[in-house]
């Protein structure tokens, strides 16, 4: 596992070159996830990330593990646009970003008189992504959302449960949020590169529940056109871990209680692995074409061949299965829990997993660095940031002078916290967060045990 020797918090006016995405500025207003997590992913691609948060409401995320995973490399400030000094604060990050993604309740911004258009008098080239539940128009735009409400209206839990008969049922962790924050990254990126080619910037609408929509693939085309069930009728698309559509084509159970992914379809797949079932070889086997690939499982071939399989399966253990499988090219992989990723060789050679140093946890293990570039590879370079850590250089970049910031801190205009104070916000110690409690309590400089507050 690689040991990443970043630091702990790394200067505004010292962001080192890296990545393809290296002289990138990017401004990131919003909390929790599918907005800021943008940030991380181009962050990490060498990209320049300032995230600002109100002083009174810290992104909820902030001081827990997710938060030290998804937020390295990145800058944090505070903003008030409700005052005046806030906004003009807002507008000098909106001058030095190339994109903005902000992820607040519709028309919020436009409260306060940020528009697009005043964004635009102060940076024509600059992108705007504005991340949203529902839409920044449209008669659900003002509902609140969570990463649910996206599955949930997306139409992505109607399509997953254990039977037909079943409720519809979520995706962990969190499947709406991580894809629209991918979708906002892609969106981010595009705007930023038709900004070089004419010079003005573009503006995007990015909703939860459209991201959601649009990875259904081919279901809604054979809805509205085939027909769906009405309300209350078995819904044949929730078949759990199994296929709606193919055969041979799911998870199935082994000999020793392990779950195995088995795909024999396509022309290949099929002429090896059908004989291996005792399905017969295509083009010598009655009834299969020599150019067989695979049946669907309303045809009665299909419900034999994933019968077979299914004996197959629950004949052999999981290493035999991939062992017979593997050297046959038939596509499987066992369902991996947190061991099994852990002493995989293949995440090894990959560096998915490492080991990096966080301000509130230390040193910590987890997701490594993905997508692997050749010539500007992406680096981990810096521990996530604390509430508002950057206030007084980055407001010192802009310009201000340290009386003009002591004034903000002293009116509350901005706020920072240690990492102690972190921990102390966050109920670190007494909600489980630390796994070696004392040891990681005071290397910040917290009491352990904490003292318990008294009654009056």
């Amino acid at each position: 596992m690689k040991q990443i020797d970043n630091k702990l918090t790394q200067k505004f006016d010292e962001y080192p070159q890296f990545g393809v995405l290296q002289g990138v500025k990017v401004f990131v207003t919003g909390t929790n996830i599918a907005g800021p997590f943008a940030g991380c992913l181009m962050a990490e691609m060498g990209a320049q990330v300032l995230q600002a948060e109100s002083p009174s409401i810290a992104c909820q995320t902030r001081g827990t593990l997710s938060w030290s995973q998804n937020h390295r490399n990145e800058y944090s400030i505070t903003i008030n646009t409700a005052k005046a000094s806030g906004r003009k604060i807002f507008y000098k990050c909106v001058e030095w970003a190339d994109i903005w993604i902000e992820a607040g309740k519709p028309g919020s911004y436009a409260k306060r008189g940020i528009t697009d258009k005043s964004c635009w008098e102060h940076n024509k080239a600059l992108t705007i992504v504005h991340v949203s539940g529902y839409g920044q128009f449209g008669p659900s735009k003002d509902k609140p959302s969570y990463d649910v409400s996206g599955q949930a209206m997306g139409g992505y839990m109607y399509l997953n449960g254990p039977s037909p008969t079943s409720s519809p049922l979520k995706v962990n962790p969190y499947l709406s949020d991580y894809v629209t924050a991918y979708n906002a990254c892609i969106v981010a990126l595009s705007g930023y590169i038709n900004a070089q080619r004419t010079g003005e910037g573009d503006s995007c609408d990015v909703a939860q529940y459209d991201t959601m929509f649009r990875l259904l693939d081919n279901y809604p085309a054979r809805w509205f056109n085939n027909g769906y069930p009405k309300q209350g009728e078995p819904v044949p698309e929730r078949t759990g871990n199994k296929s709606d559509m193919a055969a041979c084509f799911s998870f199935y159970d082994t000999k020793d209680g392990n779950t195995i992914f088995v795909a024999i379809t396509g022309q290949g797949p099929v002429t090896r692995g059908y004989p291996i079932i005792g399905m017969g070889k295509p083009g010598v086997a009655k009834d299969i074409p020599k150019d067989c690939t695979g049946f669907p499982l309303f045809d009665p071939r299909g419900q034999k061949a994933d019968k077979l399989l299914t004996e197959f399966c629950a004949s052999h253990t999981c290493d035999e299965l991939e062992e017979i499988f593997n050297k046959a090219g038939i596509p499987c992989q066992r369902a991996y829990g947190p061991a099994d990723i852990e002493k995989d060789p293949q995440y090894e050679a990959r560096e998915n997993l490492v080991e990096w140093e966080d301000q509130c946890f230390g040193r910590m293990k987890g997701i490594g660095i993905t997508n692997i570039f050749k010539k500007n590879p992406s680096q981990i370079v810096a521990s996530a940031p604390c509430f508002g850590e950057h206030n007084r250089e980055v407001l010192q970049y802009f310009g201000y002078t340290d009386e003009e910031i002591d004034k903000l801190y002293k009116n509350k205009d901005i706020v920072t916290w240690t990492p102690a104070e972190t921990a102390k916000r966050k109920l670190f110690v007494e909600w489980g967060f630390f796994w070696d409690p004392e040891r990681q309590a005071k290397r910040i400089g917290l009491e352990y045990p904490p003292k318990k507050k008294t009654k009056k």
